[in-house]
């Protein structure tokens, strides 16, 4: 489990950089789930944690 804060990058806009992690999402394997949390309208956090499936 990991967590990304959004702001680190200024060069890119928050919405092209969330579109960028859920297409890379949809694109691979991905098992497990993607919270986004706001604060006064700006992504502040993301959590991305991904479970393994036997």
């Amino acid at each position: 489990m990991g967590a990304l804060n959004i702001k680190q990058e200024k060069s890119k806009s928050q919405l092209t950089k969330l579109y960028e992690m859920l297409r890379e999402i949809f694109e691979s394997e991905f098992y497990g789930s993607l919270e986004v949390k706001f604060e006064a309208g700006k992504v502040t956090i993301i959590r991305k944690t991904e479970s393994i499936k036997l």
